[in-house]
């Protein structure tokens, strides 16, 4: 059985680190609305990394067009707005600007010569609420939209269900939240993060894993019925190749116990009550997720296997 091979490895690049950097932002911004004076230099850094991710994943995207240059132009010619292309171009460009202009902000340097007094502080603290929920708007679309760009996609049987932007919008916030996590862990001499921000992460772990396991769940046996058409037929043939296939070992191994088993566990066990918590076992959690989040989406990639609607149509004209 022959992979898919038409998406290479810069789209299924795009579609992690875009997710990916969304979550982070998300996570990063539920940080600060809570509070305003701790974790700065975590959500600083977070939000950086949001829009970097974001950022290199565009352009990932865009090395993939035959001429990348005019993919700089496509604000120009992405006015039909009856099409997803259309949104999803605006709201990732939208989110890379809020990104980047809440990272800028949460630099201490920049809000030391935006603040000068009492007034100005309260100004300045309002701006980044605004940014932070327009930005956390925006990282969900941007999260589902990396599902979305692969559901529109024609002749894929396995990518033309809507459960896989649900899907690939769980994954992206939860490899944003593990990118956040590893971000505190390397701070965390630093910028401690306090208990309550760490049973809030751990709790929000916890609930996008389970989340994830049962869209995961609900969209293998949703295409594994596999008769009545060559349609049906082809996903089936692809979720064979993800769970007994010749991709089995990868998304076993990968994308459920070490994306999904593996973090869930051990946000589990954070959750327990204790005068000091390690963080070690986070990092490895939040590394686990990472790692399954980008398998998930090379694997969704490669057992995509196209569906010869052709053969079809003649063969319900011919009966």
């Amino acid at each position: 059985m022959v992979l898919q091979t038409i998406w290479g490895w810069q789209p299924a690049l795009y579609l992690f680190l875009g997710g990916m950097g969304a979550g982070a932002f998300v996570m990063a911004a539920v940080l600060y609305l809570l509070d305003q004076k701790r974790h700065a230099k975590i959500v600083c850094i977070s939000m950086w990394a949001s829009a970097i991710c974001l950022g290199v994943g565009l352009l990932l995207l865009l090395s993939e067009l035959i001429q990348p240059a005019r993919g700089l132009m496509m604000w120009q010619s992405f006015s039909h707005f009856t099409s997803w292309m259309t949104y999803g171009a605006w709201g990732a460009f939208a989110a890379i600007a809020v990104f980047g202009v809440s990272a800028v902000l949460a630099t201490a340097k920049v809000g030391k010569k935006c603040v000068h007094d009492e007034k100005q502080a309260k100004r300045f603290v309002l701006v980044r609420k605004v940014l932070a929920l327009v930005g956390i708007a925006l990282g969900v679309f941007v999260a589902v939209y990396t599902g979305m760009l692969l559901m529109m996609a024609p002749g894929v049987p396995l990518w033309n269900t809507p459960l896989l932007p649900c899907l690939f919008a769980v994954s992206g916030i939860d490899t944003g939240v593990a990118l956040v996590e590893i971000v505190a862990v390397l701070l965390a001499k630093k910028d401690p993060l306090a208990p309550r921000a760490r049973v809030l992460m751990e709790g929000i772990v916890v609930g996008l894993v389970a989340m994830e396991l049962v869209v995961l769940g609900a969209f293998l046996l949703s295409m594994a019925g596999g008769e009545g058409s060559v349609v049906a037929a082809t996903a089936a043939q692809s979720v064979e190749l993800l769970t007994s296939g010749i991709l089995a070992p990868y998304f076993w191994g990968l994308v459920v116990v070490c994306g999904l088993v593996l973090p869930l566990v051990i946000a589990i066990v954070g959750l327990v009550p204790r005068k000091k918590h390690a963080n070690t076992p986070m990092a490895v959690g939040a590394a686990g997720a990472i790692v399954g989040g980008c398998a998930l989406r090379f694997l969704m990639l490669a057992a995509g296997l196209h569906a010869n609607v052709v053969a079809e149509t003649v063969i319900n004209m011919i009966g």
